[in-house]
């Protein structure tokens, strides 16, 4: 198989993974008709120039999600069928150029987790803004000792800046950065609602479940576990809450530590 679609042969073969190449030449289907099928959909928009492929995703073998993809062999066609209204089995549908895997994996806020105390402010600023100039940082506070949390989230006038430090790595996977001999590890940060940041939460919550089954009884996860961003970044141990491992409270055991404050009876999350 031909995985690169700038290489012709006399045989074209359409790549499996086709739904993430050919992105100047893709649109994005929508408010399908549940009845509307791959046929119904190349057909309609073959009337607008040659279709290389045309997909509608389906939930089940006889249920469609109402959306699908269509790709062109010219990108040209895509300006102007992008300005018409379009209609298909008796259903208006919504017809965008689909987004680019750029685009997809692309953010502007960082993720800075492994923070020490010891580490000034000064220098997480100093060291980060030489990958490119930097529009906010949210300083993640702790509200019982009013210290710097162990993490801390980089916002960047430029996206690019993000795929540098983080060398183009998608959650959970990251990168290690030295900054005056502390090692801190970066990752990039979606927004709640975006597919990556779902799936890394889902997968966690499984984690989460399986490792501390006890937590759906209302015995405190986010006091006993590493950490409320563990949840979503696999580290940090004790970092994210001022509980945790820092007093050694264990979520099966609730005999009182000396030295230790009273265990807390309700939970809190950074806003």
């Amino acid at each position: 198989m031909n995985d690169n679609p700038s290489v012709t042969s006399e045989k074209k073969e359409t790549p499996r993974n086709w739904i993430d190449y050919a992105e100047d030449r893709k649109i994005y289907v929508s408010s399908l008709n549940f009845a509307t099928r791959d046929g119904s959909l190349k057909e309609y928009f073959e009337k607008f120039g040659e279709v290389e492929k045309a997909e509608v995703k389906m939930e089940s073998v006889t249920r469609s999600r109402g959306f699908g993809f269509v790709v062109f062999t010219d990108p040209e066609v895509l300006a102007r069928l992008l300005e018409l209204p379009h209609t298909l089995d008796g259903r208006k549908i919504e017809v965008k150029r689909a987004i680019t895997m750029k685009e997809k994996f692309s953010t502007n806020k960082l993720f800075v987790g492994g923070l020490p105390l010891k580490l000034p402010n000064e220098d997480v600023i100093h060291f980060f803004s030489s990958f490119g100039e930097i529009d906010d940082i949210e300083w993640v506070m702790d509200r019982v000792t009013g210290n710097r949390k162990g993490f801390c989230f980089i916002i960047f006038k430029d996206s690019q800046a993000v795929e540098v430090i983080t060398e183009g790595k998608v959650p959970p996977q990251s990168q290690k950065h030295d900054i005056n001999g502390f090692t801190v590890e970066c990752k990039k940060k979606f927004p709640d609602n975006h597919p990556i940041q779902k799936k890394i939460k889902r997968v966690q919550q499984q984690r989460k479940e399986r490792l501390y089954p006890y937590d759906q009884m209302g015995y405190g996860y986010d006091y006993a576990s590493p950490g409320y961003y563990d949840e979503f970044y696999y580290s940090y141990h004790g970092a994210a809450n001022p509980y945790g491992l820092t007093y050694n409270y264990h979520p099966h055991r609730y005999g009182s530590i000396e030295g230790a404050p009273p265990f807390p009876t309700t939970t809190f999350k950074p806003n």
